[in-house]
């Protein structure tokens, strides 16, 4: 399956440039292994910037993330630490840890407005949104050019 994933950039750009290993939201089901996520880098980007190839999704409860997260997300700093503690702890929904995998950058950004052009009506989503393999390629026609 295909995602779109919105994420603030400072935390796009970390998954892109291979210093962030894990991203952790509230439980959404259906991710699964080698699931592919499009990473939409929100405002004030607002652009698809590459994507990464889910490697392990781990789902539980906040003791059981912090649990994970300290023993297999290597890459995970201090400002992510900061983003759990501020949005997750004390909270009892579940949630996931996606363990990104191999990692494609776009050779240039695709700007919202460039897939507005084609798909007028199209809004990044604010966490996530299931995608088509059409939207996936339209993206990447747009992003893997030289």
């Amino acid at each position: 399956m295909y995602f779109v994933m919105s994420f603030k950039p400072i935390y796009a750009f970390k998954i892109i440039e291979g210093v962030k290993d894990c991203e952790v939201r509230t439980y959404f089901g259906d991710l699964a292994p080698d699931d592919v996520v499009l990473i939409y880098a929100s405002s004030p980007t607002k652009a698809f910037i590459g994507e990464f190839v889910v490697n392990e999704v781990f789902t539980g409860y906040i003791n059981d993330v912090i649990e994970y997260l300290s023993n297999y997300c290597l890459m995970f700093d201090e400002d992510n630490w900061r983003f759990v503690r501020e949005h997750y702890v004390g909270s009892r929904r579940r949630l996931v840890v996606i363990h990104v995998g191999e990692v494609t950058r776009y050779s240039q950004p695709v700007p919202l407005s460039s897939v507005r052009s084609v798909i007028p009506n199209f809004m990044p989503p604010m966490s996530y949104v299931k995608v088509s393999e059409d939207f996936v390629r339209l993206i990447r026609s747009l992003g893997l050019t030289s």
